[in-house]
């Protein structure tokens, strides 16, 4: 074990290090690709309908490496086992890389290869995340297991439309995945972000979580998902989507301080789940005013997850290489700021001015590029090279 740790790149030690890098990597590069794509309407490619290519790499690419980045670091943390790293911390990457490059193939290339590669990623992940949960009994992480699971299952059901051009199925997996990607955000917001808050101000602040709008948000959840899917009806919808803003607009206030603003590793995360709150009120008004939601769903994704992800990559990359939490990087507004502001733009905007909606698309992509370029820049070396305290990992 100790030699295997000596010939070890520092990259391949620790999940969240390649995982966050190629992460960040690629919300890049899909989102220039993107733009061509979309905005300039250079359509060269997919086997796939645009949007939906769009919609399938943000979830399946971009998100499912954070989230393997994030798991394989925190299961680690939870349970004191050492998840993958070297060759078969590769081994995982490798399919998820090449996963996304098959994406880039034209539509004459058959789909098999990429379906084959993602679904064999999410088995494999699966398998590490979960061995180590089993060995030490740690069924309370089941929750956030079980959502792996149904991404895993959302995954495969994606593709089964894919191979049989059934644009409905396509998109009615790729709205469960992020529905479920919602659910792990919101579990972990859950277990975090009160305690972070509590560490993180600088002052005496006591926060705590309630039982009951756990429970309520928890079924909520899985009935708007549910329903909203497999049975929109849109009554039905409009219902549990305000139960939900008004649940999570409960628990957010239950754990505001003023001190957050003055710390970007808070803040972040605080208006991450601010989006998600906001979503829910949006997805109420299409469902009730019969309209598209698409400036929900980006509440979901762009801003939720989005926001809240780069929040989670920033922190978790300068926390677990050694470095004081306290003593955040001074950059951290100029890589968060933009995502926010395209975020806000890719919302909002479209609402009270469509006539310009290409407009606003090209800016939040524009931003989105320049964030997560930014945490590239400032991150590359923190999370490439060693620990600063000398510790392997």
């Amino acid at each position: 074990m100790v030699l295997l740790k000596q010939n070890c790149p520092v990259i391949l030690q620790t999940g969240f290090r390649i995982f966050f890098l190629g992460a960040a990597v690629y919300a890049v590069v899909s989102m220039i690709f993107w733009k061509i794509f979309y905005v300039m309407g250079k359509n060269i490619f997919v086997a796939m309908p645009l949007t939906v290519w769009h919609g399938h790499e943000m979830v399946f690419g971009f998100t499912m490496a954070v989230i393997a980045g994030f798991l394989l670091t925190a299961v680690m943390n939870w349970t004191g086992i050492q998840t993958l790293s070297g060759a078969p911390l590769l081994a995982l990457f490798l399919l998820w890389a090449s996963a996304r490059v098959l994406a880039f193939m034209p539509a004459s290339f058959p789909v098999w290869p990429m379906a084959f590669c993602d679904t064999a990623f999410i088995v494999f992940l699966s398998i590490a995340i979960m061995k180590p949960i089993i060995a030490t009994k740690q069924w309370k992480q089941s929750a956030v297991f079980s959502k792996l699971l149904l991404l895993l299952v959302a995954g495969i059901i994606f593709y089964i439309g894919l191979l049989q051009s059934d644009l409905i199925v396509e998109r009615k997996a790729l709205r469960f995945a992020i529905y479920m990607i919602l659910s792990l955000v919101l579990t972990i917001s859950r277990r975090i972000l009160p305690f972070f808050i509590e560490k993180g101000v600088g002052y005496s602040v006591n926060l705590r979580n309630n039982f009951t709008i756990d429970m309520s948000s928890l079924v909520l959840l899985i009935a708007f998902s549910i329903i909203d899917v497999f049975w929109p009806q849109r009554i039905i919808v409009a219902i549990l989507s305000l139960s939900l803003f008004f649940i999570h607009a409960w628990r957010l206030s239950g754990w505001y301080t003023s001190g957050i603003w003055k710390k970007p590793l808070l803040w972040i995360l605080f208006i991450g789940y601010g989006f998600i709150i906001v979503g829910f009120l949006l997805k109420a008004m299409a469902a009730l005013g019969q309209r598209p939601d698409d400036s929900a769903m980006h509440a979901f994704t762009a801003g939720g997850i989005g926001v809240f992800i780069i929040g989670m990559m920033a922190r978790v990359s300068w926390g677990h290489t050694g470095r004081n939490i306290a003593e955040a990087p001074s950059q951290l507004p100029l890589i968060f700021i933009p995502v926010v502001i395209g975020a806000c733009i890719r919302v909002f905007f479209p609402i009270f001015n469509e006539s310009s909606y290409i407009l606003w698309i090209a800016l939040s992509q524009i931003l989105w590029i320049v964030g997560f370029s930014l945490y590239i820049y400032y991150y590359y070396k923190v999370l490439a090279f060693a620990r600063v305290d000398g510790k392997w990992g």
